[in-house]
């Protein structure tokens, strides 16, 4: 099988490159880059990874659709619209998309999800996420996806406060959300379930890229040969 990595002079292409060339599954890697064009129709490749920009959604639906081929999204910070976008590709090819490839970090969103079911009308419910001073969106997308989680627990949307400045006490029922940027933190995100007797904190942290890099090529041995739809680690790691 043929592997195309978009954004292949990243951090996180860079880790998956190492990786997948070692991999005997894989014949050829090849990449993509700001400064590669569009692979010609000479080159062949089964599934596309994409770890970029949310600028570049477009071009990377165009060439799984032109091909037919499918398409693994771990790119974030994409807008409702573009979710929309891609939702509508994957009726035509497969598309595994997740904010988070890590066995670890999907295990928390299952986890979350079960305490906001069990605990979430009886605590104050709190979001914590830390990265690199590089990254560009936040909250990052896998504490976009704790929240999710907790809402699908809770069975409801609830109102979402995004750090606290001044005269803000808590209001019933909000889920605080905060971001930490520094230095070269790989990724960490903590959720914590607060009443006025006890406390539960459940937490991620990643200390190599290469757990996201593992996720991501297990992902796309998985959805080559599926029908076209939206997939999810969930179903790759099958909990």
């Amino acid at each position: 099988m043929n592997l195309l990595i978009n954004g292949i002079n990243g951090k996180m292409g860079k880790a998956i490159k190492e990786l997948a060339i070692q991999d005997s599954y894989w014949t050829n890697v090849y990449g993509l880059c700001r400064t590669i064009p569009m692979p010609a129709d000479d080159i062949k490749f089964d599934v596309m990874l994409d770890f970029t920009h949310e600028s570049s959604l477009d071009r990377v639906l165009q060439i799984g659709l032109d091909r037919r081929l499918p398409i693994i999204i771990g790119t974030t910070g994409y807008s409702e619209e573009q979710n929309q976008k891609i939702k509508r590709a994957s009726t035509k090819i497969p598309i595994l998309h997740a904010t988070n490839m890590s066995l670890g970090m999907n295990l928390l969103f299952v986890l979350v999800e079960q305490t906001a079911a069990i605990l979430g009308d009886k605590t104050d419910i709190e979001i914590i996420e830390a990265h690199h001073n590089r990254k560009k969106d936040a909250p990052s997308g896998s504490a976009v996806t704790i929240v999710e989680s907790i809402e699908r627990g809770l069975g409801e949307v609830r109102p979402h406060q995004y750090g606290r400045l001044g005269e803000c006490p808590r209001e019933k029922g909000e889920i605080g959300i905060h971001a930490i940027r520094g230095g070269n933190i790989v990724g960490y995100h903590e959720a914590n379930f607060i009443n006025e007797l006890e406390s539960i904190k459940i937490v991620h942290e990643a200390y190599d890229r290469k757990v996201f890099a593992s996720g991501a090529i297990e992902a796309a041995k998985f959805i080559i040969g599926k029908e076209p739809r939206l997939y999810s680690m969930k179903d790759v790691l099958k909990i």
